[in-house]
């Protein structure tokens, strides 16, 4: 491809509205360009990029019996409708896709409204199979992202995010063991108090004490001796339910576990009112004594004794409430949302907040009801499913974070739109131009990419523009190397620079790409 004919061009400085490193490279490099309604266009080389990582994909898929179906698929409404005999599993099924960002997001192709992916389903006819094909394809991920040097690190669920500042999602991470998970969905170590026998409820007043910070101040008492109540009004099976989730006084709730621990479709602070429709006191309100409420209880509630919790009436608390004796719950589950300085739930390190981007979604293996087969015996079974989902968006956006310098980006191989970045300079006193043309067809029919920059242009804003683009060689055609049969080679990632000799030329350059 010839520069002078190239659709799209660098750009000095970065766009005023380039809120992100990623975003300011790209735009720089002539890969995007923003469009009007607040998505970006990308151009033909991030396009040639995209779809390099698309054939790569496609390749390691299909060379494992892989097949490609239309987009936006539902994979369990095409197992159920397509799967019938245990001898037509197990399946790979992958297809290229848009994904629809949250509004205001920045986690697709640099902030855009909808970022390229590429969806992979496993259908298979027994865990153990599904297991196996699991790691197979979490393998293909894996050499994947490693080809792209791309430090990815993987989730607590299977996921892998890329950490970086101004990412616009929030983690919790252990340096120590890598541990990772959404904060939403992050756990914590969690350590009992001590032991103690049950004492007897005590009623006591606490006037204005009507948030754990006061109450624990004014009974003079640590908050973790508190249990925190917080009334949720959530929906359930298209129907409002009243809930009550109860936590240690040192801990806050995660509304994402709770949300998930219910199966419910959607969450909401409950009302003065509805709390006080069940004989409950907003600000001193317990599970002691409530009728008609969802009760759930964090897991580490049942082996804290003696706690404080609201009288559900104004102005006083209960000493000494113990789950078992005094209520129970409906559910008990972890509810804590993990924190920075949190222990670490696998080697009890202190946690970090980090910001980061998924790159890597995953749905976990399940039996899927709705999608049955006929096994050998004649009998119904659900198919077993697992997906993941690879944002080549955020994986384009984290190459460019993580592979730059002062000068623009250092494209991988693997994702570069050119292998070499061949620089023609002119000359007054010799012919550089045939050289260069024959240097130029020759690496093409030796099976190169090459972006031929062409153009009449100084030596200093050709060398700018190929440090903008980041291709993995830059090969630079000029007098003096000609003089010595030779051309100038630099490796983008390098500072050095070598004259290789002409026929020399593509060995070179399959020996360092």
């Amino acid at each position: 491809m010839k520069l002078s004919e190239l659709f799209g061009s660098t750009l000095r400085k970065a766009p005023t509205n380039a809120e992100t490193k990623s975003y300011q490279l790209m735009a720089r490099g002539g890969y995007i360009r923003a469009a009007d309604n607040g998505n970006f266009v990308t151009l033909p080389l991030a396009t040639r990029s995209l779809n390099k990582l698309r054939a790569r994909i496609r390749h390691e898929i299909e060379s494992r019996g892989g097949q490609e179906i239309g987009a936006h698929a539902n994979i369990i409404q095409l197992a159920a409708g397509n799967i019938q005999s245990y001898k037509e599993l197990p399946q790979i099924l992958y297809s290229f896709d848009e994904i629809e960002q949250e509004a205001h997001s920045r986690l697709g192709l640099f902030g855009a409204a909808h970022s390229p992916n590429i969806s992979i389903h496993v259908l298979a006819e027994s865990e153990e199979t599904q297991i196996k094909f699991q790691k197979m394809i979490e393998g293909i991920i894996k050499e994947f992202l490693e080809i792209l040097d791309l430090d990815a690190k993987k989730t607590d669920c299977g996921g892998h995010v890329f950490i970086a500042k101004n990412a616009g999602a929030d983690y919790i991470h252990c340096v120590q063991c890598d541990y990772l998970d959404t904060q939403e969905f992050a756990k914590r170590s969690k350590s009992a108090l001590s032991a103690e026998d049950s004492r007897e409820l005590e009623k006591v007043a606490t006037p204005e004490a009507h948030t754990i910070d006061a109450l624990a101040a004014f009974l003079n008492i640590p908050k973790e001796k508190t249990a925190k109540a917080v009334f949720m009004t959530a929906t359930i099976d298209d129907k409002e339910k009243l809930v009550f989730a109860v936590l240690r006084g040192d801990m806050d709730l995660s509304e994402e576990k709770l949300i998930a621990a219910l199966g419910a479709s959607a969450l909401r602070p409950a009302t003065d009112v509805e709390i006080l429709a069940v004989d409950a006191v907003p600000g001193y309100a317990s599970p002691v004594g409530i009728k008609g409420v969802l009760v759930i209880v964090d897991d580490l509630i049942p082996q804290s004794a003696n706690l404080v919790a609201g009288a559900n009436e104004a102005g006083f608390h209960l000493r000494n409430v113990n789950y078992g004796r005094d209520y129970t719950a409906n559910i008990i589950t972890d509810l804590a949302l993990a924190k920075a300085n949190d222990n670490c739930p696998k080697c009890n390190s202190p946690l970090e907040a980090v910001e980061g981007v998924e790159l890597v979604g995953t749905s976990p293996a399940q039996p899927a009801e709705d999608a049955t087969y006929t096994d050998e015996n004649g009998k119904g079974q659900p198919t077993w499913t697992a997906s993941w989902t690879l944002d080549l968006g955020r994986i384009f956006a984290a190459v460019a974070e993580s592979h730059n310098d002062k000068y623009g980006m250092i494209l991988p191989p693997a994702i570069a739109p050119y292998d070499i970045h061949l620089v023609w300079l002119p000359s007054k006193t010799i012919d550089t131009r045939s050289d260069t043309d024959d240097i130029y067809l020759n690496l093409t029919n030796t099976g190169f990419t090459v972006l031929f920059d062409d153009r009449d242009a100084r030596a200093g804003t050709k060398f700018n523009d190929a440090d903008l683009i980041g291709c993995p060689v830059r090969i630079t055609v000029g007098e003096r190397a000609l003089e010595e049969d030779s051309v100038e080679i630099k490796m983008r990632a390098k500072e050095d620079k070598e004259l290789v000799e002409i026929d020399d030329i593509a060995n070179y350059v399959l020996e360092h790409l």
